[in-house]
């Protein structure tokens, strides 16, 4: 059988709907979806704009050119 779009053709060539499988077969061919599970994050978004500010804060008196250097050595430290 060959997969096209929802429909599977048969070695006949009559066309097969996805929904007449039993869930045994979907399970085969490997279409079953999985739940999502929710993404979970121990490091909070709040956090991370929090610590964020609290960077640009340090780096304020310099220019946004300069800052932008420093911010691009950081980059290059991190990449341990």
């Amino acid at each position: 059988m060959k997969k096209r779009d929802n429909k599977l053709l048969t070695e006949k060539g009559n066309n097969m709907h996805i929904n007449d499988l039993d869930a045994e077969t979907i399970a085969k061919l490997g279409l079953t979806k999985e739940a999502a599970k929710p993404r979970e994050y121990k490091f909070t978004k709040d956090q991370v704009r929090s610590n964020a500010m609290n960077v640009m804060a340090v780096i304020s008196k310099l220019s946004q050119n300069e800052r932008r250097r420093v911010l691009e050595h950081c980059m290059k430290i991190n990449e341990v």
